[in-house]
């Protein structure tokens, strides 16, 4: 790399630097989160997060009145900032879960899953149909259990009956 470059590269670099650091947070208004049925829900898994919240937040007021008293040592003080940390960390892994949750559950609409397997079911069928009749004109004859045996399909999964030796639409 020439100099030129790389002093080029340093002026570019410093012109980029901000004087502070700026802490993200997420931040989730209301006007952006959608509204879905699990409102209900919701509500009461804000409830139980309030319900959590007023008993830490008295256990902790229990701790501080009692290092408010002259008798309490440094030693104290340490191990209950330790446990405050320690709580501090064990409701930000929920809350973490809870968001992860909330995601999967509007990301994931299980009637948009429950159609897509079935029209995949149907294309699977189909090309069995068509895979079955292609090879009955070359003389092998083979029928759709042979076939589903051969690729290693599962009858539940299609539907397929073998005593009929057909699919069935459930």
């Amino acid at each position: 790399m020439s100099s030129a470059l790389r002093e080029r590269l340093k002026r570019a670099r410093r012109s980029f630097t901000s004087p502070g650091h700026v802490i993200k947070q997420l931040k989730i208004q209301e006007d952006e989160v959608p509204h879905t049925v699990n409102e209900e829900r919701n509500q009461q898994d804000q409830d139980e997060a309030d319900d959590n919240r007023n008993e830490t937040m008295r256990t902790h007021e229990d701790a501080l009145s009692r290092s408010d008293s002259p008798q309490t040592s440094r030693q104290d003080l340490l191990q209950l900032r330790e446990k405050l940390k320690k709580d501090v960390k064990e409701k930000s892994e929920m809350l973490r879960r809870l968001k992860m949750v909330k995601m999967y559950r509007t990301k994931n609409d299980l009637t948009e899953l429950q159609t897509l397997i079935q029209k995949w079911r149907r294309c699977a069928q189909t090309a069995l149909y068509e895979l079955q009749t292609e090879l009955s004109t070359d003389a092998q004859g083979s029928s759709l259990s042979q076939l589903i045996d051969h690729f290693g399909l599962d009858d539940e999964i299609l539907h397929f009956n073998r005593a009929e030796n057909d699919f069935t639409d459930e």
